[in-house]
């Protein structure tokens, strides 16, 4: 959805009004005086009173109003999430492609700079495989103006919907390639998805196919794709800006499609596992997004992408692997893949000599018994780390809670056969996992694991996310790439740059001209 700030109030008759407000004796508190009135005649025709859920159409003074409420003040972003979706699914349902979105008091500068990337989004539906017929809604014809409430700076808003339109962009594209399914998005395609949009963006896109994984010693990466008949490939996409003040590898979980390997997954459900990559999407359009926002920081993505398949070749239960930093891994469970992946992905990372590491992935089925759907798992021995992260995501609304990572844990993994297995019991399974990972990232390097397993697709809609893919992750790296590195804000969106620098490495065996949760 295209974004315009209001600096005076329209009067267009094209546009479809939609005031967002607060319960209360009086709704239209905060609204800008020349629609106050017309609301509060809406609001009073109807009965409205701006309870959450609530929604009226009305006639005000000077035409109709569709009134959303937003119960007690202050809303949270699920909240205003959700009543954004209702409005935008209200418009399409009427065939109105223009809005007019009102705010009333209570949705502060703060809180409506969080809310424009998910207004951006807010139209968003991946309708690919569906007949025209069945489709619901022409792909980027929505636009909105934006007027908000008394005493909100318009003018520090503007770069706020700027950037909000960058980052909304890139959760769009990560959205697309978490909903494709696993036919079409297998390790070749996710790579060539890369390539195609580093030449796009100006970024140098590199794909390390299976002799290069090899001769790079990713025993994790290997022994997860000997199942399948598709090569693994290895991500690296970095945005490089001239003079970096520090920089960042972001790693993400690329498994495109995970049955459980010989540790296979039960049949129900199975198919939600194509969003088993959304940790690699996250990171690609990381660097997109930083790249467009022209942040000085060299960021680096890191995926390594594979299936995760049963086989007469696959890696068996029992099997030991020996890992580029020396140390083995009894495989104690192959469904237990992603620990496996990312352990290579993370110890390659000290090649780029980072300040600090994070890492995204769908990693374990035990964080949606902890932490359900409304929020990732955070993980870092790094108390400063930990503090920005935790901020960027309470401000972006992509809310992390901190889990432990004590080395107390670490008896669990204990092998008799080996230096540590690949699980760690069903007792603090999410912990475990964390605390496997963190054995092969070099102790003088800040890192933080996030386990969005939980938060990176829901089956149904879910507190104002559509179905499928959320992207969760690329606003709140944004918002702690800028604290971390001392930049309050963008220098200024770039427009989509020519060809970048691209070495293309496909994976042998691959078609690159053919058309991908937990572990």
């Amino acid at each position: 959805m295209r974004i315009e700030l209001a600096t005076s109030v329209p009067r267009s008759a094209s546009l479809w009004r939609v005031a967002f407000l607060h319960e209360g004796r009086d709704p239209a508190r905060g609204v800008p005086p020349p629609l106050a009135d017309s609301i509060r005649t809406a609001a009073a025709t109807a009965g409205f009173r701006g309870r959450d859920r609530e929604t009226a159409a009305a006639s005000g003074r000077d035409g109709a109003w569709l009134l959303v409420g937003l119960g007690r003040a202050p809303a949270s972003l699920a909240r205003l999430r959700r009543a954004l979706r209702r409005a935008v699914g209200e418009s399409a349902s009427r065939s109105r492609s223009r809005l007019l979105l009102v705010f009333g008091a209570g949705v502060d500068e703060a809180t409506l700079a969080a809310l424009l990337p998910h207004l951006a989004l807010a139209d968003y539906a991946f309708e690919r495989y569906k007949s025209p017929a069945k489709k619901v809604r022409p792909p980027g014809r929505t636009s909105a103006v934006v007027v908000p409430a008394e005493g909100v700076a318009t003018k520090s808003l503007r770069s706020a919907v700027a950037e909000a339109q960058v980052v909304a962009e890139a959760v769009s594209w990560a959205r697309d390639l978490g909903n494709t399914p696993g036919n079409d998005l297998g390790p070749a395609e996710l790579a060539r998805a890369a390539i195609e949009a580093g030449r796009r963006d100006g970024l140098t896109v590199q794909v390390l196919g299976k002799a290069r994984i090899a001769a790079e010693r990713m025993a994790g990466l290997l022994a997860v794709n000997a199942g399948s008949a598709r090569p693994p490939a290895f991500i690296v996409a970095e945005y490089r800006p001239a003079k970096p003040r520090g920089t960042a590898v972001l790693v993400g979980k690329g498994i495109t499609f995970d049955s459980g390997g010989i540790s296979i997954k039960p049949a129900a459900s199975m198919g939600e596992m194509k969003y088993d990559m959304m940790g690699a999407a996250t990171v690609l359009a990381c660097v997109r997004a930083a790249k467009a926002l022209r942040l000085p920081i060299k960021v680096v993505a890191l995926a390594p992408v594979t299936e995760n398949l049963p086989s007469g070749s696959a890696t068996r239960p029992g099997d030991i692997l020996r890992f580029r930093n020396g140390k083995t891994v009894e495989v104690d469970n192959t469904d237990a893949e992603g620990r496996l992946v990312l352990a290579d992905a993370l110890a390659y990372a000290a090649k780029f000599r980072p300040d600090v590491i994070l890492d995204f992935a769908t990693l374990t089925g035990a964080v949606l018994i902890a932490l359900g759907h409304e929020c990732a798992a955070l993980f870092t021995d790094d108390e400063k780390l930990a503090t920005e992260l935790l901020a960027a995501g309470e401000a972006r609304g992509e809310r992390l809670w901190r889990l432990p990572l004590w080395d107390d844990y670490r008896e669990n993994l204990r092998s008799e056969w080996a230096d540590m297995k690949n699980t760690a019991g069903r007792t603090a399974g999410t912990i475990g996992a964390a605390v496997f990972l963190k054995e092969f990232v070099p102790k003088e390097i800040a890192w933080a694991h996030i386990d969005i397993a939980g938060v990176a697709h829901f089956e149904k809609e879910h507190a104002g996310y559509a179905a499928g893919a959320t992207g969760f992750g690329v606003a709140l790296t944004m918002d702690f790439l800028k604290r971390r590195f001392g930049t309050s804000s963008a220098r200024g969106v770039r427009p989509r740059a020519g060809a970048g620098k691209v070495r293309r490495r496909m994976p042998r065996g691959s078609d690159p001209g053919a058309g991908a949760r937990k572990s």
